[in-house]
């Protein structure tokens, strides 16, 4: 708030200068020092405020010191990527066991380092308490990458607490291919799914081809993530692209449906079936897409389901700071949602609403 005299302020003017004290204290200010000489000024008329008046400050809540802890550094083992050698050295804050909560670490700042100790890379995060204990946690990884394309370095990390089938995440540092060497440099920010880094493998929709007399290089290094899609998960492939030094999807997908064209990829899956003993039947699509109409085939106790591969709308969300890989929401932009192919008792065909879902052992959670 700008300072000065509030409105109404009476001042009286004598031959010497008198400071009014009932004005002084209308406004808050101290009273007169000694040896000024004052007099109650004439009543003035009310004048409307136009200023607020400042409010009282609030009370602050009494709280307890931050629990003392035990500041040190964790160096990894040697990370040997394209010949050279690396190190992650993670500072962490630890916590002793008492006896109300656990022993507990977490990491405060990690930096990527050469082998002259020259840091490439650092993120912090900072420590917060609550309850006596941590308020969050960071856990800190690395492993080096050496593929027949490229080479570099996985940092992976775990966020706690988290919310179920989350809080994990990778970032990958690699060399960039070129006309002359470079450095080693993050592909991207930290990236994260509904899910979790199953491995780091080839491309199998992406074979080399063989062309006589010739070398040929395909970019087909992925990482593969376990995504949730509310049933089951599918497995996601993410392309590292060494000539750009980047991460990107591996696949782009186009499929034209009643509803026209959308980008829709067909993934493998891993599901955790849990069937219940009970006679029920799913409407069989012949390809994914309402616009074709179903057969309705029963569904046995006694059943034999194969469950083959699905279709799922993927977003890919990106900014500076992070990567988020999803299924969408339905109403998002696929709303045909997730399908999934099966093959029950030898019929084979696509399924994707909730019911039919929980017909054969996939009810929705998480």
């Amino acid at each position: 708030m700008r300072s000065g005299f509030p409105r109404g302020f009476a001042i009286v003017l004598l031959s010497l200068c008198l400071t009014d004290t009932s004005a002084g204290q209308q406004s808050g200010q101290p009273g007169p020092v000694t040896g000024v000489i004052t007099r109650p000024a004439r009543e003035a008329q009310p004048q409307p405020s136009t200023t607020a008046p400042a409010p009282k400050p609030a009370p602050v809540p009494a709280t307890a010191a931050a629990p003392t802890t035990t500041a040190f550094d964790r160096v990894s083992d040697p990370l040997v990527a394209g010949k050279q050698t690396f190190r992650l050295v993670s500072h962490l804050q630890r916590l002793e066991a008492t006896s109300t909560q656990p022993a507990d670490e977490t990491t405060d700042w990690w930096e990527l380092r050469g082998s002259d100790g020259r840091v490439i890379h650092r993120e912090s995060y900072g420590v917060a308490f609550q309850n006596g204990g941590f308020e969050g946690t960071v856990q800190v990884g690395a492993r080096a990458i050496n593929t027949k394309l490229g080479s570099g370095v996985l940092v992976e990390g775990m966020d706690l607490p988290s919310a179920p089938n989350s809080g994990s995440w990778v970032q990958l540092f690699g060399f960039q291919w070129g006309p002359k060497p470079t450095d080693l440099k993050p592909f991207g920010p930290p990236i994260s799914a509904d899910g979790a880094l199953i491995d780091i493998t080839t491309d199998p929709r992406r074979p080399t081809p063989v062309i006589p007399g010739r070398t040929v290089f395909v970019m087909n290094d992925i990482l593969r993530f376990r995504v949730w899609t509310g049933n089951f998960n599918i497995i996601y492939p993410v392309l590292i692209n060494w000539i750009t030094g980047g991460i990107e999807p591996a696949w782009r997908c186009v499929r034209s449906t009643n509803r026209g064209q959308i980008g829709r990829c067909s993934y493998p899956i891993e599901v955790e079936p849990r069937r219940e003993n009970d006679l029920t039947f799913v409407r069989l699509f012949p390809e994914p897409d309402e616009g074709f109409t179903p057969k309705h085939v029963v569904v046995q106790p006694t059943s034999t389901i194969e469950y083959l591969e699905a279709e799922a709308p993927v977003v890919w969300n990106q900014d500076a700071k992070h990567i988020y890989i999803s299924v969408s929401d339905p109403s998002g932009v696929d709303p045909g949602g997730v399908w999934l192919k099966i093959r029950i008792d030898g019929r084979e065909g696509w399924i994707h609403t909730e019911e039919d879902f929980q017909a054969v052992g996939l009810p929705q959670s998480g």
